[in-house]
């Protein structure tokens, strides 16, 4: 039976990403001011098209500073693409399932010998999860990401029943108590 599933989770605004924001408008504004004075001082008009131009290129850059990753469970596979702006798509990385060493709720003291780490999480810390996996060309790598309850259990039946059964998968628990439930009535 394939089993698949996508998940889309928007990377939360930090301060620092307000402060880039707010220096952007800054800069942009206060440029294309400079030319407009310019522009109107010397009768060169060409300045004001340039004026324009850069706040265009402001908006532009504006726009594209959001930030989304999408988890995509394929059968064995976990895809994470990292969505910039609305308008480019990048793959963060790959992860074979049936290499995944360790899985569970992150607290910050995990991974401590791994060669690589992918973060494509929320940036709220709240709900982190950490995925171990040997992937083939960064070696040993730890993944912190943000999935929901559906996530978690799409990658939890990809991963070796071995690891499932010594991992404590709160979304693995309730759906056995509600079978458990469901027998007994």
């Amino acid at each position: 039976m394939d089993s698949f599933g996508e998940q889309l989770v928007k990377r939360q605004v930090t301060s620092a990403d307000i402060i880039k924001r707010v220096g952007l408008i800054a800069g942009g504004l206060l440029i294309a001011t400079a030319l407009m004075t310019i522009s109107f001082v010397t009768r060169v008009y060409v300045l004001n098209m340039l004026a324009v131009g850069v706040i265009f290129g402001m908006v532009w850059l504006l726009t594209g500073m959001g930030c989304e990753y999408e988890y995509i469970v394929t059968n064995q596979d976990l895809d994470i693409d990292k969505i910039m702006g609305k308008r480019k798509r990048k793959r963060l990385i790959t992860i074979k399932l049936e290499t995944v060493e360790d899985l569970g709720v992150y607290d910050g003291s995990q991974g401590g010998d791994v060669q690589a780490t992918v973060i494509a999480s929320d940036a709220t810390g709240i709900n982190a999860w950490y995925l171990i996996a040997k992937h083939k060309s960064h070696g040993r790598t730890m993944l912190i990401f943000s999935p929901d309850d559906r996530t978690v259990q799409l990658i939890a039946n990809g991963i070796p029943h071995k690891l499932r059964a010594q991992l404590s998968l709160p979304v693995a628990n309730e759906e056995q108590e509600e079978e458990t439930d469901i027998e007994q009535e």
